[in-house]
């Protein structure tokens, strides 16, 4: 079990109180699940690392941990969760802004590697540690679109797969006074600016499909700033 130094700087990951499912730490009950799940890997011809538990994953980016789960009625197996370093070195975990100029909101077409494909969406970028999402907002805002902000409002957090991320991300609504050039060496080879009804339009017919996109935009509008 390898969980150092990550948990020790952040014990709050192993919090058992009042929670259904519990995180088990007992070195002897963890070494014989190893032992029973790594015999059934085995004859599954499945890789024997699956049994592993503690810092599983570990890279400039994000860290993925395995704990092992006793879920309600006793059952015990591996569960694995996600975060972006930045949110376990001080900083946010990642942040999304709404770009707002003259009642237009804009779009970028953004190729991605996970997916393969483009995609189009709003400014994003992973934290950095030590920076305060603000800071981070800003900084991205530069270096993605060139762009001079008026006003920043902190539209909240938001997480993007409850069932794997445990990064809180921060949701901004972007005033903007200008806006520069795509930069295809970020991705990018499109801007777009579109009004509020076309907007919706593109997620209602499945155009945007960007989980980040379409919830800056329904937390801007749904606070009133749209």
């Amino acid at each position: 079990m390898n969980y150092l130094p990550i948990t020790e700087k952040h014990p709050e990951l192993l919090n058992n109180v009042n929670v259904p499912f519990q995180i088990l730490l007992n070195d002897r009950e963890i070494i014989t699940w190893q032992k029973t799940s790594r015999a059934q890997l085995e004859k599954q011809s499945r890789p024997s690392e699956w049994a592993e538990i503690g810092v599983v994953f570990n890279d400039p980016f994000v860290v993925i941990l395995r704990d092992l789960v006793e879920f309600p009625g006793g059952f015990r197996n591996g569960y694995i969760r996600l975060y972006n370093r930045a949110y376990l070195e001080g900083g946010a975990a990642g942040v999304v802004m709404l770009p707002e100029m003259n009642g237009k909101l804009l779009l970028m077409h953004q190729f991605r590697h996970a997916t393969r494909s483009w995609h189009w969406e709003i400014p994003r970028g992973f934290g950095e540690p030590g920076v305060e999402a603000e800071d981070q907002a800003k900084a991205e805002i530069e270096e993605e679109i060139s762009g001079e902000i008026v006003e920043l409002t902190n539209l909240g957090l938001y997480f993007n797969n409850t069932g794997l991320e445990g990064n809180p991300i921060y949701l901004f609504l972007a005033k903007m006074s200008s806006v520069g050039e795509p930069k295809l060496k970020l991705g990018v080879d499109e801007f777009k600016w579109v009004s509020i009804a076309e907007l919706e339009k593109m997620i209602a017919d499945g155009e945007i499909t960007d989980g980040f996109t379409i919830a800056a935009y329904t937390r801007a509008k749904l606070k009133g700033l749209m």
